[in-house]
Parts: structure tokens; C-alpha cells; sequence
């Protein structure tokens, strides 16, 4: 929600021109050029929000706002558990990373608005942030992915072969790949390799990188491929030929979960999850993980190495408990070390 940008106003040599609204500063922030579609939306969704605060609480002109105005805001996000207006009200409790990311997109406008000289003083400039506090890490298990799988060979048997080929390449690809849902989903023929072995995708600020394709995931895609409905350039089509959307490869995975009977939250990017952690604990390296996921740095990847050094702590410790070795010794199998 981001109002529009009002006519330019003709002054005479000499007069001041006129003062911009908040919404004004908004709508030229998010017009930026440089901006993906994405990142526009995403901005314009949550400074939408911060200009109908404004307006709901009488601020002042942004020349006239202060740390104690962005201040309000964040806290309003924070607190609310009712907030927005009529027709966007959210009903719960915002996250601390919610909040954090609202509080970065606001410093980020006014930041902006001082670089342009639209504002003379930043009101967000010494506002501090809390910490984002993540949710950790959660992958599908192995017998998770395995029930995905099975779902789709049943349909692949009992005459839903078209379907079930597709979903079988899809869950095949997030599982091999780790690609994000909207890469996924986007994927064009015009960006598969000829030979089916590298994928060209563009992930997050529009950045480009190459994706391998290998194994029994080329398998499925091949196999989908034969059977994939003509025309067009999107990879992913359903039997009427239509191609379907980020929406739609989202639901399809929400059914298929619900249809193998895994429980839970998380939908397509826990399978994000599953590569990263099976990368690393198979012995993948964490810089190599990191150019395959997109990640411009390795804090993330550093998440996804934590999580695979916990699990394999808890699988190592049936061959070092020291209870056990004292009583019984060394259980034969284990990984000694010397």
C-alpha cells in the first residue's frame, strides 16, 4: 500500500519548491531502477504499512520526523497483535525477525531520502536494532523426502502419469539443487543445459549462477520432459498446458506433504534446508555449499554446518559414552580416532 506520487508542481524562479509527503518519499524510493521486482514488492508492502501509521498517528512532515517517530512505528509492529488497517489486519504476534526487518527496510528509505537530499537530518539514523532471532534450521528428514517421492510414484502407477512425473522432477530438483521456491518455480527451457547437466538461474537481487544437475534428478527431469505438454518456455506445465505459477508449485508441495502424511510446519524451503545439511554432513565444503545456494556470504551456510555438526554429535555418541566404553568397551563400527 503506497500512495502515489502527486503531479510536479511548476514554481516561479526564485520560490522553494514544495515539500515532500511521506508517500511521496516512499513511492520514489521504490521506483528505483536498480530494484527487483521482488525487493519492490517487498519494500512497498512494508513501508505501505509504515504510511498508513503516519497518517493514522498525525505525523508531521518527514523534515520534521524524529528517532522517537521511527521508534513508535517499530514498537507498534512489535506489540500489536491486531495491526494494519481493514483488509490487511494481521491476528498475531510479529516475530523479532519481523520487526527486525521492518526496522532495516525503514533505514534503508530514510537513509536514502539523506543520500538524495530529500531530508537534511535521518530520523532512523541512531535508531538500533534488535536482533533477527531466526528460526533454526529444520529440514525434511530422510524419510520425509522418501514419502514425498513415494507419493509421486504412486500417482505415477495408478494413471496420473503426466502428474506425477512432474512432481517427481520438482521434489527431485528442490532436493538435489536447494534452489529457493521462486527459482525453482521460474525456470525456463531456454536455461537448461542441452544435455540436461547445468541449469541457469537467477536467485535473490538478481544475481546469476549456474546450478548442476545430476544423477536421479536429471532421471526425473528427463523423464518429465518426455511427457511434458508443448509449447511454450516454462519448464513446469500442467496437462491443459497452462504453466504454473510460484503459487501453484508451492501448493502442490503443501498437498503432496499432507498426502504422505508429514506433519509439521515449513513447506518448500525446508527442502532448501535438507540439501544444505545433507550436503555437509556427506562432506561438501562450506564455501563450495554457499556458491551453489546463492549466498553472498557464509553466514547462512554457517547456520546449515551448526545444525550438521549437532546431528553428527548425536549420531557419534553411541561409540564414545563413556559409560559405555567403561562396561562394555568399544562398540566394533565406530569412527575411532586416534
Amino acid at each position: 500500500m503506497v500512495t502515489t506520487v502527486q503531479e510536479p508542481i511548476t514554481t516561479t524562479a526564485g520560490a522553494a519548491a514544495p515539500a515532500l509527503s511521506l508517500g511521496d518519499l516512499i513511492t520514489r524510493f521504490c521506483a528505483r531502477r536498480d530494484l527487483a521486482r521482488k525487493t519492490r514488492d517487498y519494500y512497498q508492502n512494508i513501508l505501505g504499512n509504515l504510511a498508513w501509521f503516519a497518517g493514522a498517528r498525525d505525523w508531521p512532515a518527514p523534515e520534521l520526523l524524529t528517532r522517537e517517530h521511527v521508534r513508535e512505528f517499530l514498537s507498534y509492529v512489535a506489540t500489536e497483535d491486531v495491526r494494519w488497517p481493514e483488509g490487511r489486519t494481521t491476528y498475531k504476534a510479529a516475530a523479532q525477525a519481523t520487526v527486525h526487518h521492518y526496522g532495516k527496510v525503514v533505514k534503508s528509505l530514510f537513509n536514502w531520502a539523506e543520500d538524495e537530499e530529500y531530508l537534511e537530518e535521518n530520523p532512523a539514523a541512531r535508531v538500533k536494532l534488535g536482533r533477527p532471532h531466526y528460526r533454526e534450521v529444520e529440514p525434511y528428514s530422510d524419510d520425509e523426502v522418501r514419502a514425498f517421492l513415494a507419493v509421486c510414484e504412486e500417482d505415477i502407477r495408478v494413471g496420473f502419469r503426466s502428474l506425477g512425473l512432474r512432481n517427481k522432477a520438482i521434489i527431485s530438483l528442490f532436493v538435489a539443487t536447494g534452489l529457493r521456491l521462486e527459482e525453482l518455480s521460474s525456470i525456463s527451457l531456454a536455461r537448461l543445459d542441452p544435455r540436461l547437466q547445468q541449469l541457469a538461474v537467477t536467485g535473490k537481487g538478481q544475481k546469476g549462477r549456474v546450478v548442476p544437475i545430476n544423477g536421479e534428478a536429471r532421471k526425473a527431469l528427463r523423464a518429465y520432459l518426455a511427457v511434458r505438454p508443448p509449447g511454450g518456455d516454462e519448464l513446469w506445465r500442467a496437462d491443459d498446458g497452462a504453466p504454473l505459477s510460484r503459487y501453484s508449485v508451492k501448493t502442490m508441495v503443501v498437498r503432496l506433504k499432507r498426502r504422505a502424511g508429514i506433519e509439521g510446519g515449513g513447506g518448500a524451503h525446508r527442502f532448501r534446508h535438507y540439501f544444505a545439511t545433507r550436503y555437509l554432513e556427506a562432506g561438501g565444503d562450506i564455501n563450495s555449499l554457499r556458491l551453489l545456494l546463492g549466498h553472498a556470504t557464509l553466514n547462512m551456510v554457517i547456520k546449515y554446518a551448526k545444525f550438521a555438526n549437532v546431528q553428527r554429535a548425536l549420531a557419534e555418541h553411541q561409540y564414545f559414552n563413556p559409560l559405555d566404553l567403561l562396561m562394555r568397551g568399544p562398540k566394533p563400527g565406530g569412527p575411532w580416532r586416534r
